[in-house]
């Protein structure tokens, strides 16, 4: 193919996507979730994407193809979660491998463009200089220390492209790197698999989400029992799974209402869309997010969202964006009367969420991601 003709197909034919993310399914968590449905999406859309990930657990297959997506693990022990400091939380020595495995796949020039994670950051820098013309970094969260506060600041100059999770991680990435325009490609959904039930068949307060320490869950208990004793209808019923799990089963287990706190562990799919059409309010008092997926559930399913104003928590910002429910105060007090407000104007809140989310189908992220693309090759 003449470099004319190789120039005329990235502009209008099949585009050779390499997406490069810390963790891929069957990981579960906000990012892992962006990047199978964002490249499931494209391929839906006639491109080829390979994912290049670190297997997270040991008896994975190095290779596999996923819904028409190209999975490569490497490196592939299986002991990246498990590193032999627990303290370090990753195993380092699996970032730089796959750090300098992206590299080599970047010289190999087998694609278009490379979309990269936010983490594990260090795989960035290490692409040749050619390759960081062709590609682009998504942003899922800002950090507010120093030296996290640095990388946002450089890395952003590095490549071609910015994408971020929400308009608030964007302005940031922005005003941080002086990098214009950073483009915001949301956590998405497909809109027809949930079911915006009315008010009068839901009751209670639902979390559906990994269960770990920044997650903060002992804020929603606590304030799930100052909301019931002002009148707060129905139970509370956390979702998921994570290291904290046993620790919030103990502190359900001590409430005051505790035969009123369910906690459930992982559910399937199906069973988290039932449980969004049938909450009342979702609670979200994590510390750190960027957009999480289940706000975006949430508003397909009717359901207004409390959250709380914590420095690192980007959930906020979705919420006060979409007008998708109460962002509040950070202590329990606060927290419980935003359960209450959510529950007492909850028609406008439902009505504002299933508004915004028309804006968040995976079909029209998709689109958005391919005209950057191309617009960027066209160059």
């Amino acid at each position: 193919m003449s470099e004319i003709d190789s120039l005329a197909q990235q502009k209008t034919g099949p585009l050779r996507l390499a997406f490069m993310t810390e963790l891929y399914f069957p990981s579960i968590g906000g990012q892992e979730v962006f990047f199978q449905e964002l490249a499931e999406a494209m391929v839906r859309r006639g491109h080829s994407v390979d994912v290049y990930c670190i297997g997270h657990k040991p008896g994975l297959p190095a290779d596999e193809v996923m819904n028409g997506v190209r999975v490569h693990r490497r490196p592939n022990s299986g002991r990246y979660l498990n590193p032999v400091v627990p303290a370090l939380r990753r195993a380092w020595s699996n970032i730089f491998v796959y750090s300098f495995g992206t590299r080599r796949v970047a010289a190999g020039k087998s694609h278009d463009f490379y979309l990269m994670n936010q983490w594990p950051l260090m795989h960035a820098p290490t692409l040749p200089r050619e390759a960081r013309a062709r590609s682009g970094i998504h942003w899922c969260e800002i950090r507010e220390d120093r030296i996290l506060s640095t990388l946002q600041k450089r890395l952003p100059r590095l490549v071609r492209a910015n994408f971020a999770v929400s308009a608030a991680v964007a302005v940031a990435i922005e005003e941080q790197s002086g990098q214009h325009p950073v483009v915001v490609l949301p956590s998405g959904i497909q809109l027809e698999r949930y079911r915006p039930t009315p008010r009068a068949e839901r009751s209670g307060v639902l979390y559906v989400g990994r269960l770990a320490p920044h997650k903060n869950l002992p804020l929603l208990v606590d304030a799930f029992e100052l909301a019931v004793e002002r009148g707060l209808t129905g139970d509370l019923v956390i979702a998921g799974d994570g290291p904290s799990r046993t620790d919030i089963s103990d502190y359900a287990r001590r409430s005051r209402f505790a035969d009123r706190v369910h906690v459930l562990g992982s559910v399937t799919e199906e069973k988290k869309i039932e449980l969004l059409s049938k909450a009342a309010v979702l609670g979200m008092p994590s510390k750190r997010e960027g957009f999480p997926r289940v706000i975006t559930e949430a508003m397909a399913s009717g359901l207004p969202v409390v959250t709380a104003r914590f420095p690192e928590n980007g959930a906020q910002n979705v919420v006060a964006q979409y007008g998708a429910g109460v962002v509040c105060g950070v202590d329990p007090t606060d927290f419980a009367e935003a359960l209450l407000v959510a529950e007492a104007q909850w028609d406008t809140f439902s009505a504002a969420g299933l508004t915004g989310a028309q804006d968040l189908d995976w079909s029209g992220i998709a689109q958005t991601l391919e005209t950057r693309v191309r617009e960027i090759l066209g160059r």
